[in-house]
């Protein structure tokens, strides 16, 4: 009772709190402090006062090397009656989450109790956040308690303490040190000086307590603390407490009387001397500090050697825990069997969907095995690049596993084991933006795989590749791909697989402008859901709304955005929900919904990953628009991050923004020449892109085909028809582009398209619309030209006449008076020619002229 002086206000709050459970309102209680503040001791205590009117179970989280997955959730499940939650545990979390409050709620009132969550693997976090959201419409308590000044080392940790900041249904408790009354009070019947006591302790309860047991004096530290009550305890009895100390924090006291026989005095002693603690069948310490300090006091070959006899009694118990078993074995120095059971954990963590979890076991799989044969080695290779590149876990380390599989099964003669290899290599390469190589690793496999006999691996690397080609490179060639993927994995029976292909399939439908594309992902997506496959559903609604984007049907981008970030709130998937963030941003922009476009693109400290340029660019083409001189060197930077990627969407939304960013500050030469370059680039592959720089190009005279998949209002300004491009644009929601449809209209048209500008605060484009007006004069509704597009070097028309003048040796003088042009016109147009053909002299590009068959060779030049 000492322990808790100074804790009434919070336990005011805890018994509300579990009051409120009679009502059917649960709530998540969060407990945080130092280590020795008395967590613990305050959740004890809060069990004592309510423990007759609401059922508590507990949970521990444990300090081991690799967390065991799931750990403490599975104790609470236990302590609840789980309930049929065993089919669940390997499968979705959010019905894992679902179940599991089930569970308690049948329990009612209940208090779930989860301790020491700073060391809480990221999957039992995962799984507390999702059922937090579900407390407040039950009869359930979750109470947490975790370390503050440990919290930062455990990123999940600290993403579910900032998650539900603004929850009404939350409870926050930061216990503090107690005062030096409270020290005093404390201290008085012992003699010890308070005062000293106070400052030397910091008010730490836990610390003040040990001080006060041992007998007056202040130890320097809390080991000094807790060596000084346990050596009070007879030879017997301190052996079994480093035996307890070396098991772990929970103490079964089978498992002890296994590896320290003939205990049960020591043990009863132990308990009578404060240094053990029961609780309900198991027995632990005090306090983690307690057990950390008592095992610091064994010798480091006593300490292996009682590691080593709690693996001999694990094993002999028939237990399935390998994760605890490869704790064990490494710390008693058992290379080989650490290995053994490192690489049984990796499997098990994998199959919870644990993957950090699993990839740090067959890391330590691999550093331990020494006598591993070929193919264990290679299945160790191939689950931690697997698991390393979807746990974001060293991202490098898994295409160095996938490499070094590679070279184990080429040894080995095993193309099976190649080609699964290679689409590891796919995966991780990928995941590092490095799609080139990602995209020759997946024909690899596939070719590797073909006639390999193994149905399910050709399937699944025949999936990569497709995604790969719909992503990044060539949805034509995906959709060619398709449909053999799907049957292989069809026929494998991949349900997984199949659905990967069907989005794929789906996406590159978006991209050559199908919009059936819509109807199959939102098919796929409602598949997806129902087969509880959460990697394939969030790829499925990602894909989705950016198609919708794509395709300008806001109308789905809307209900299929809201309906993504409610899931990806569940699931929490930072990256993708903050993808569809900016998709539909992107929708907004569209539709001149700027300012709501803008919150997004403003977001500071998001994770953006391959989209960030994308984002970058969008941004500064608003800025651009509204006349932000600052604007145009986002979209160039974008451009610049892009420059050594192979050319996906990405880089056509990013071509089109630098096309519109150039002439919107008047520099409509350097606006056509980044058209001509995006013409002729991979952007044209993609329907979206090909159909805004068609748009651009005409804009700027060139005259160009509508690109397959091309919306409506772009197919009628191609055709020069602008009142019919007017109106599509605007049934599209898009009256910024109405606007510039405008362009070669009548005078009425422009008057109102001006005004449309100015009212979206479009300044720059109001500038550049008049110069646009300005420019065309009399010839506004003139064709556009179609020999700037099919030259070879870019040139107009008029530069190609004038490049032939200057191959007879003409002056600008002469060209003028041949052309019948003004001599500031020629120089205009041969500092365009020596720009284009990249020579940076008259004399220069004309031989660069004659060497690409630009103009006549020397000899039949006509003498002028």
């Amino acid at each position: 009772m000492a322990a808790l002086l100074e804790r009434d206000a919070e336990l005011v709050e805890l018994e509300a709190a579990v009051a409120a459970l009679a009502d059917g309102r649960g709530q998540l209680v969060l407990v945080g402090g130092e280590a020795g503040v008395g967590k613990t001791s305050l959740v004890g205590e809060l069990r004592r006062r309510v423990g007759a009117r609401a059922t508590f179970v507990f949970g521990a989280c444990e300090p081991l090397s690799v967390p065991v997955p799931l750990a403490p959730l599975r104790e609470i499940a236990e302590a609840a009656g789980d309930a049929g939650l065993d089919d669940l545990w390997p499968g979705d979390r959010l019905r894992l989450a679902r179940g599991l409050l089930s569970a308690l709620a049948a329990r009612a009132p209940a208090v779930a109790v989860i301790e020491d969550a700073h060391w809480a693997d990221p999957a039992t976090l995962d799984v507390v956040r999702l059922l937090a959201r579900r407390l407040e419409a039950a009869p359930v308590a979750l109470v947490v308690t975790y370390r503050d000044d440990e919290a930062d080392a455990n990123p999940v940790l600290r993403q579910l303490l900032g998650d539900p900041v603004t929850r009404a249904s939350v409870l926050r408790l930061r216990l503090r040190p107690l005062s030096e009354a409270g020290v005093r009070e404390l201290a008085e019947p012992s003699g010890v000086d308070a005062a000293r006591l106070a400052r030397v302790t910091g008010g730490n309860p836990f610390l003040v307590v040990e001080s006060i047991a041992a007998g007056g004096a202040l130890p320097a530290s809390v080991r000094d603390a807790v060596l000084a009550r346990a050596s009070r305890l007879s030879t017997a009895a301190r052996h079994v407490v480093a035996a307890a100390a070396v098991i772990g924090q929970r103490v079964d006291p089978e498992l002890l009387e296994a590896v320290a026989p003939r205990s049960g005095a020591a043990v009863e002693e132990a308990l009578a001397g404060g240094v053990l603690v029961a609780g309900g069948r198991m027995l632990g310490f005090r306090h983690e500090l307690v057990r950390e300090a008592l095992e610091e006091s064994v010798s480091p070959p006593r300490r292996a050697a009682l590691h080593a006899r709690v693996v001999e009694a694990l094993v002999a118990r028939d237990s399935v825990d390998h994760a605890r078993l490869a704790h064990h074995a490494e710390l008693a120095g058992l290379a080989d069997d650490a290995a053994r059971f490192a690489a049984l954990a990796a499997a098990d963590a994998e199959r919870l969907g644990a993957l950090r979890e699993a990839a740090l076991q067959a890391e330590r799989a691999l550093r331990l095995g020494r006598r591993l044969d070929e193919s264990e080695r290679l299945e160790l290779l191939l689950r931690h690049s697997r698991t390393a590149n979807f746990a974001s876990v060293r991202l490098e380390d898994a295409v160095e596993s996938a490499e070094e599989a590679i070279r184990v099964a080429s040894r080995a003669g095993d193309r099976v084991g190649r080609g699964r290899a290679f689409v590891a290599l796919a995966g991780a390469l990928w995941s590092l933006d490095r799609v080139e190589r990602a995209r020759d690793a997946a024909e690899e496999a596939v070719a590797v795989l073909a006639d390999a006999g193994d149905v399910a691996q050709l399937a699944r690397a025949q999936a990569t590749r497709v995604r790969i080609e719909a992503t990044a490179f060539d949805p034509a060639l995906a959709l060619a791909l398709g449909p053999e993927a799907l049957d292989a994995a069809e026929r494998a029976g991949l349900a997984e697989t199949a659905l990967d292909v069907s989005i794929s399939i789906g996406l590159a439908r978006g991209h050559q402008g199908d919009a059936g594309a819509l109807r199959a992902l939102v098919a796929t997506a409602r598949a997806a859901r129902e087969a509880a496959l959460p990697i394939e559903t969030v790829r499925t609604y990602v894909n989705l709304v950016f198609t919708g984007v794509m395709l300008r049907e806001h109308a789905v981008v809307d209900a299929a955005a809201a309906e993504a970030l409610d899931l990806f709130d569940e699931y929490q998937t930072v990256i993708p929900a903050n993808a569809v963030e900016l998709y539909r941003a992107r929708s907004l922009l569209d539709r001149a919904r700027w300012a709501e476009a803008e919150a997004t693109f403003a977001l500071p400290g998001r994770e953006w990953a391959a989209e960030a340029p994308v984002l970058v660019a969008l941004r500064g083409l608003l800025g651009a628009r509204r006349g932000d001189d600052a604007a145009a060197h986002e979209v160039e930077e974008a451009w610049a991050s892009l420059r050594d990627v192979p050319e996906s969407s990405r880089h056509g939304t990013v071509r089109v923004a630098l096309v519109e960013s150039a002439w919107l500050q008047g520099d409509r030469e350097g606006a056509l020449q980044q058209v001509l370059a995006a013409l002729r680039s991979p952007a044209m592959r993609f329907a979206r892109p090909a159909a805004d720089l068609a748009v651009w190009g005409r804009r700027l005279g060139v005259e160009v085909a509508p690109p397959p998949g091309a919306p409506v209002p772009v197919r009628y300004e191609l055709a020069g028809e602008w009142r019919r491009a007017v109106g599509a644009w605007r049934e599209l929601e898009a009256p910024y582009e109405a606007a510039l449809a405008a362009l070669p209209g009548d005078d009425r048209a422009a008057r109102e398209a001006v005004g449309v500008l100015q009212r979206l605060g479009a300044g720059a484009a109001v500038r550049a619309f008049r110069r646009e007006r300005e420019r065309l004069g009399a010839a506004a509704l003139r064709g556009p030209r179609r020999s700037t597009l099919v030259h070879p070097a870019g040139l107009t028309r008029r530069e190609q006449e004038v490049l032939e003048q200057l191959a007879t040796g003409a002056t600008n003088a002469a060209v003028a008076s041949a052309l019948h042009l003004s001599e500031r016109t020629v120089a205009h147009h041969v500092a365009a020619i020596l720009r284009k053909l990249g020579v940076a002299g008259r004399a220069a590009a004309v031989e660069e002229a004659r060497a690409r068959g630009l103009v006549a060779p020397q000899d039949r030049q006509p003498r002028r």
